[in-house]
């Protein structure tokens, strides 16, 4: 047996195993559960809903100024180097 985790959208966030000796308030006891990601299901009225999340679109932040200067520098030292050019004063 079960004890489901769930928001406050009914969504399961875990799951754990019954222990005799665990507290399991008003989280509901299944016998099984669903295939896959177990966060992609909600639990309504005793069933399992497939509701996954939608994917979230990771942005990259934008480079700090420093990190740009790096950037640069990191550029002509390369393009100096395969020119052959001494940089040094």
């Amino acid at each position: 047996m079960y004890a489901l985790n769930l928001d406050t959208d009914n969504r399961v966030l875990s799951v754990c195993t019954v222990l005799s000796i665990g507290s399991y308030d008003g989280m509901p006891i299944v016998d099984t559960l669903p295939e896959g990601d177990i966060t992609d299901y909600k639990y309504i009225n005793a069933e399992y809903v497939y509701d996954p999340l939608p994917e979230q679109e990771t942005i990259d932040p934008e480079p700090t100024l420093e990190e740009r200067v790096e950037q640069i520098e990191a550029d002509i030292a390369f393009v100096a180097m395969m020119a052959d050019i001494d940089l040094e004063v």
